[in-house]
């Protein structure tokens, strides 16, 4: 390092000419990209960079005395400042889009991220939904995610499919309104940790995605991917009890990934960029052993328009449409397709100014997203006997059919965001810089169910019944041949307790009686919600010798909660010897969640009630609603926005070419909502939302990122615990009386329950094993944690070019964990008493998991691409992508159930480009 000191302008213009030389030859010497910076550098928003580098670079406005330190160092994804991100550039982006290209999938590179066990599932393959991604330990949900600027995140789902996408008083969702493709991207930049207070509404992480520019020269492109099941080794796996006489199916698709764009200047100060992308798949899959197809379909399209309206002023104007629609049906359901739309489109002005005193950026974005669900209104559990035996198929005691029924969900958000990036202020112990934005936005979420959706349960076997004109609910015996006919061949009577004349009757028997005694209805109801919401926030870095601090606020208000939530936001980053290359970086934070709009949506949800009916004289009669119960409501009164509080600390140094990151994260997540049973003045059932719930996150993650001239290499590994305190969970659903009968204990919708199977030991015969079975809420299913909770992950990844070959590898660890395995069946629960007089006892059907441990496994993902040059400014490029190339297990099937695991696959791609 040089200092000079002098008070004419003639010394600091020669400064900036040596420094500019300098820059030159350690480019040359050290084949990596050269900052010139000054020693302490304050923190700057990201999207200021470029205009704060345009007003440091008048020289003659520069104060007399001036320290310029020259280094030498590529950039890694590693944050060189406070901030807890890590940037991920246009070539790793090309290099690890593998499988679909959507965001999630490239996520996974860094330190912490976790997927949900659906993205390892069989279906995966076919799939184009991208898997939920849990930042910092957090739901897919929790986490905020951007593009250029505005909000794609969904406030009309929790991320609810990961299990089921066919849903009772819900439409399967994700926590991103629209599935953004890689091909559009520049940058994604993710926040773990350290994140600065001009984001909110959140409490997990950030992703913040940049989308393409237009070049300076005329350009377009055309690109075509595909894979098939003839791409993709399926792996299969069998019961201990597997009969072999059954086949297991190999599911037989094709996905095809589509893409044009065109950039193109208009005169010399604007440009105009175009692109549009669609991933499309049909898959033929069995459904109680007939082959049926299933297809999927999501647009990405692009138009971005920039125009540089003067030397300091900057417009950009961009238009997303990314609808997506998959057409499905239940497996082990008759007659059950259902259709899910889903999607958004948006657009967004966003004007960047720069002036003596400050940068300024103000953007307004409309956006608008569905979620929406088409489906039979009516569903049934029939006792699996001759008639309707089809649940023979997956063993199950029940046969299921139909749907439950159809629901629009819409939201449309209207958001003006100012953001003011001050200039750096000179003092005399160090320099100091103010940034501070705010943003007004109205929101207007809507839920529609359109018709009642009926649930028919606890399904009377009666071979005599005369369903006296309900033949939607009722069903009766039918006989290949009359009684008398029979008994005419046999020269006698029927005698039933005569073996030979019993199974003589049942060969006889076409379909058996049976009728429904109880059903649930829930009804139609149509509710809105219109919020308006605002927040500041305001930062002010610190720069002093060696420290980098910065202390921050944010404030967040709407009118549905009504509270006011301030967020405190402190980081700092000391250089613990004044080059550079060691720099300690210690958090404390605190992040709240989103709106909580979607609990008003469910509360607005009107309760479901059972209807019951006696049978007289063997005939059904009418229906009556039950007197005693209505189901129950959900009440959100003076509830409070979850928060979490995140306390940081790590540690980097420079090493081989790039940089090691230490790093312990530790989020305290409190006044999560919980769901309390109780009742309301008029008797309901109440399921009332309280802020007793609660969660600890620790991460500790070790990573290694370097770039070099035609390589880089990431690794990191990570080791977390999350735990989840009991006050989250409803509890036990089921109580015993004095006789050991069971009894529901709370009038809990029927499609919200399920059968969890345990082994455990044995206390009265000490060494040996007992299977229990369970009937809890799906609600604790899922917080039990059973997704994103792998205690150790690791992740080693590179990427290289060598003349017109391309080459990336990428190696990702998963530790064993303990999972929830959905099983396809059904147990029954039989009530101690009867529902009504007449009625026999009630029995009920409700799926059945089983838990157990999934094992530890690895994948190996590569790619391939090839440049061909065909004339000038003309080339096409050849590519190979592969997933799962060692054909590891994923030990998706568990270790009582026969099925299929999602093994090798790739991908073949061309793309052209002028």
């Amino acid at each position: 390092m040089t200092k000079y000191s002098h008070k004419t302008n003639a010394i600091s213009t020669m400064l900036i000419v040596f420094a500019s030389t300098l820059s030159t030859a350690a480019i040359a010497e050290n084949n990596a990209q050269t900052l010139v910076k000054p020693k302490v550098q304050p923190e700057l928003s990201p999207k200021k960079d470029k205009a704060a580098g345009k007003q440091k670079n008048s020289a003659s406005e520069q104060a007399a005395m001036e320290v310029i330190e020259v280094v030498g160092r590529r950039p890694t994804p590693i944050s060189s400042q406070s901030t807890g991100s890590y940037t991920l550039n246009q070539q790793l982006i090309e290099d690890y889009q593998f499988g679909n290209g959507n965001l999630n999938d490239i996520l996974g590179l860094l330190p912490g991220v976790q997927y949900s066990e659906e993205s390892y599932s069989a279906d995966q393959a076919s799939n184009i939904r991208p898997a939920e991604v849990s930042l910092s330990g957090s739901d897919g949900y929790q986490s905020g995610y951007f593009i250029n600027g505005m909000n794609n995140n969904s406030r009309l789902s929790t991320g609810n499919a990961s299990l089921d996408k066919n849903l009772l008083q819900d439409v399967s969702g994700h926590s991103q309104a629209s599935f953004i493709n890689l091909q559009l991207l520049e940058e994604i930049e993710v926040y773990d940790s350290n994140v600065p207070a001009k984001y909110g509404q959140f409490s997990g992480g950030v992703v913040s995605v940049t989308t393409k520019q237009a070049t300076d020269a005329p350009s377009w492109s055309l690109s075509y991917r595909q894979t098939s099941d003839s791409f993709v080794t399926y792996n299969q796996f069998y019961a201990p009890d597997f009969s072999g006489e059954e086949t297991i199916y190999q599911p037989s698709f094709s996905k095809q990934d589509m893409s044009a764009s065109f950039s193109t200047p208009i005169g010399e100060n604007a440009g105009l960029l175009g692109q549009l992308q669609m991933l499309k798949s049909s898959e033929t899959k069995l459904q109680l052993g007939v082959l049926k197809p299933q297809k999927q379909t999501n647009y990405n399209g692009l138009i971005k328009y920039h125009h540089d309206i003067s030397a300091n002023d900057e417009l950009e104007v961009t238009a997303i449409y990314a609808p997506y629609q998959g057409q499905y049906f239940d497996t082990y359901a008759l007659n059950s397709n259902f259709d899910i739309d889903g999607g958004s489109q948006s657009i967004l002005l966003d004007w960047n100014n720069s002036n003596p005193w400050a940068d300024i950026e103000t953007s307004l974005s409309w956006h608008q997203s569905l979620n929406s669900k088409t489906a039979p209104s009516y569903w049934f559990n029939w006792v699996n006997l001759k008639g309707k035996d089809w649940g023979s198929y997956d063993g199950s005691q029940a046969s299921a059919e139909g749907g439950y029924g159809s629901i629009d969900k819409t939201q449309q958000n209207i958001t003006l965001k100012q953001d003011y990036l001050l200039n750096e202020q000179s003092l005399s112990w160090g320099e100091t810089q103010t940034s501070f934005g705010g943003e007004i936005k109205q929101q207007t979420t809507e839920f529609d169910r359109l018709v009642d959706a009926v649930l028919y349960n606890g399904a009377v076997v009666n071979p005599n019944v005369d369903c006296a004109g309900y033949t939607l609910d009722c069903v009766e015996t039918v006989l290949a041949k009359p009684i008398s006919e029979l008994e005419r061949d046999l020269g006698r009577p029927l005698d039933l307790t005569n073996l030979d004349d019993l199974l003589l009757y049942q060969n006889n028997v076409l379909q058996t009686g049976q009728y429904f005694q109880t059903r649930q209805v829930s009804p139609k109801a149509s509710t809105k919600v219109d919020l308006w919401a605002a927040a500041l926030y305001a930062e002010q870095t610190f720069n002093w010798k060696s420290l980098n601090a910065t202390l921050g606020l944010r404030y967040d208000y709407n009118d549905f909660i009504q509270q006011h939530n301030i967020a405190p936001r402190f980081r700092a980053a000391y250089d613990l010897f004044g080059s550079g290359n060691s720099v300690l970086v210690l958090g404390v934070n605190r992040y709240y969640e989103a709106d909580l709009s979607h609990h008003k949506l469910n509360e607005a949800v009107q309760p479901s009630y059972k209807e019951v009916r006696r049978a007289y004289q063997n005939q059904p009669q009418q229906w009556q609603r039950e007197v005693s119960s209505n189901g129950y409501r959900t009440v959100y009164q003076d509830t409070k926005t979850p928060f979490s509080d995140e306390l940081t600390l790590a540690f980097r140094q420079s090493l081989f070419g790039g940089t090691v990151e230490a790093k312990w994260l530790a989020r305290s997540s409190q006044d999560q909502i919980n769901r309390v049973k109780g009742v309301n003045s008029f008797g309901e059932a109440i399921l009332f939302a309280e802020n007793s719930g609660s969660s600890e996150y620790q991460r500790y993650s070790l990573s290694w990122m370097a770039s070099f001239a035609s390589q880089h290499v990431e690794f990191n590994i990570s080791h977390v615990k999350n735990e989840t305190d009991k006050a989250s969970f409803d509890g036990e659903t089921v109580v015993s009386d004095a006789q050991q009968n069971e009894k529901i204990n709370f009038n809990y919708d029927e499609s919200e329950l399920v059968y969890l199977q345990q082994i455990v030991p044995d206390p009265n015969k000490p060494g040996q094993t007992k299977v229990i079975n369970d009937l809890i809420t799906q609600h604790d299913l899922d917080l039990a944690k059973q997704d994103y909770n792998r205690p150790f992950i690791a992740n080693l990844s590179w990427g290289g070019g060598w003349g017109n070959w391309r080459l990336s590898a990428y190696a990702r660890y998963s530790s064993k964990q303990d999972v929830a395995f959905a099983t396809g069946k059904y147990l029954s629960l039989r009530q101690s008493t009867s529902i009504c007089e007449g009625c026999v006892t009630s029995r009920t059907e409700y799926p059945l998991y089983i838990k157990g441990e999934q094992p530890a496994f690895w994948l190996l993902s590569g790619s391939i691409k090839y440049d061909l040059e065909i004339a000038r400014n003309h080339r096409l490029t050849f590519s190979f992508d592969g997933e799962n190339l060692t054909n590891s297990r994923t030990y998706q099937v568990n270790p009582y159930a026969t099925g299929t695991e999602l093994g090798r696959r790739f991908w073949l791609g061309v793309a052209y480009q002028h």
